[in-house]
């Protein structure tokens, strides 16, 4: 039975290995935003955040309140990585986590969605009952065994996210090397007139070279969590994910995310293993009592909340394929969908102002410019050019603005162009709108996004 297989008992080394390494990884994280002004630049410097809708109330502790925010969150990595207070440090650190993830999207990064689930995941993951601070102390907590239900969580959610992130590479401009091209020419560039090696900078420049990456990252990405689960592939497997995982590291700069993933990959080896080459003095004794073989309601119960929320991991990637449009284009039901480094996209955008005209009621005045950086830093400008629910958002901002001022019942317009892995610009949104009294459709599509040109394909199935 499935339940039964859930809560089988395994040694826990590898779950001990992986909370030391994700407590050092919460560090690196939140004390490296600090020190390279990520946080300065996402948190402190804009005057308005665009949060996650719903979550515009966080703008609150917008300032340099944040930079003491990630630097507890840092402090809480060591109590997570040393075992202490485990417990509490755990729940207050996915709170924090999830706090400064839903209170901007002007960086989202689908890595940090990631690291969020696994947060909340270590809440209710007893990691702490060896090698830890908190069975020194309290030695009753002390376990050598966790439940199969742990090693199993972890490993269905990265092949989760690796079989989407496949998935969604299924479109022309990736497969035909496009988007990759236009990543790749900069490095190019770099080759040829830095380090005056023009020969390999017109190779990595080359159309083949990015064709040869986004058929190689396409079948990386589907086949090596299958390829985990089997012995026979697994040392195979594990080198390749070490070399794709520390070049994407090198070439595109993104973050801890190499190092979490291939952390997580400890979950697919013999935890017996794991323990008798990290803790050779580990004695492994299976824990026993009344209730180690019973099945009870509520490991039922816990089996159906494991199923619920893998099936909702599985529905949100695929809820973009309910939403009329094409995704690449409207970019609904792009985030929390690992929809990762599959396009380039740049726009332009106009936002104008038409206030009530006080000598005829119903009447408007002509329409004003509204300036940008009067607002928003030069990225959050940069992506509310290509992101409906950030002008969406800042329609509602600029009206509430002038209503603070007076200036009751204005009308709000956005006239964005936006261009697609180097396309013309095409006109995105409708600029004769009134964004300043829509609602906004959640898993539904806006009616002011303009179609997508014929011009441009983003899909197979056109």
């Amino acid at each position: 039975m499935f339940s039964e297989y859930l809560f089988r008992k395994v040694d826990n080394s590898p779950l001990v290995i992986f909370r030391v390494i994700f407590g050092l990884l919460i560090v690196a994280e939140c004390w490296g935003a600090i020190y390279t002004g990520w946080v300065q630049s996402n948190f402190v410097d804009p005057k308005i955040s665009f949060s996650f809708i719903g979550f515009e109330w966080s703008n609150v502790f917008l300032g340099a309140k944040m930079i003491y925010f990630y630097i507890a969150m840092g402090i809480l990595g060591w109590f997570i990585a040393f075992g202490f207070a485990y417990r509490f440090s755990t729940i207050v650190f996915a709170l924090l986590w999830s706090l400064t993830y839903f209170m901007q999207k002007t960086s989202y990064n689908n890595h940090y969605y990631l690291f969020m689930l696994v947060s909340w995941m270590m809440t209710v993951i007893p990691a702490h009952q060896f090698f830890s601070v908190d069975s020194l102390m309290f030695p009753k907590i002390k376990r050598l065994t966790c439940r199969n239900w742990v090693p199993t969580l972890f490993i269905i959610q990265l092949l989760i996210v690796y079989t989407f992130a496949a998935f969604h590479k299924i479109y022309p401009d990736w497969f035909n090397g496009v988007f990759l091209q236009m990543k790749f020419h900069e490095y190019g560039e770099l080759l040829t007139f830095k380090y005056n090696l023009a020969g390999l900078g017109k190779v990595v420049s080359s159309l083949e070279f990015a064709q040869v990456f986004a058929w190689t990252g396409f079948f990386f990405d589907l086949l090596i969590i299958p390829a985990m689960m089997f012995k026979k592939t697994r040392s195979l497997a594990i080198k390749c994910a070490i070399f794709f995982h520390i070049f994407n590291s090198a070439v595109f700069g993104i973050g801890i995310f190499p190092f979490f993933a291939l952390a997580m990959m400890i979950f697919f080896y013999d935890p017996v293993k794991i323990q008798e080459m990290v803790f050779p003095k580990k004695s492994f004794m299976m824990d026993r009592s009344d209730e180690d073989n019973l099945l009870t309601t509520r490991r039922v119960m816990f089996s159906y909340l494991l199923c619920f929320y893998v099936l909702w991991q599985v529905y949100l990637p695929v809820r973009h394929l309910f939403i009329p449009g094409n995704v690449f284009w409207t970019e609904e039901g792009h985030r929390l969908s690992w929809r990762m480094m599959l396009r380039n996209k740049a726009g332009e955008i106009e936002v104008f102002v038409a206030k009530p005209d006080p000598k005829n009621k119903g009447k408007f005045l002509k329409r004003e410019k509204i300036k940008l950086d009067d607002y928003l830093t030069y990225k959050q400008i940069s992506k509310l050019a290509i992101s409906p629910d950030m002008m969406w958002q800042f329609a509602r901002f600029v009206k509430h603005d002038y209503a603070e001022k007076g200036i009751k019942d204005v009308k709000v317009f956005v006239d964005a162009k936006v261009s697609v892995n180097g396309s013309e610009y095409y006109q995105f949104t409708n600029p004769n709108y009134n964004l300043g009294v829509t609602t906004w459709s959640y898993f539904g599509h806006q009616k002011w996004i303009e179609n997508q040109p014929k011009e441009l394909h983003l899909s197979y199935f056109e």
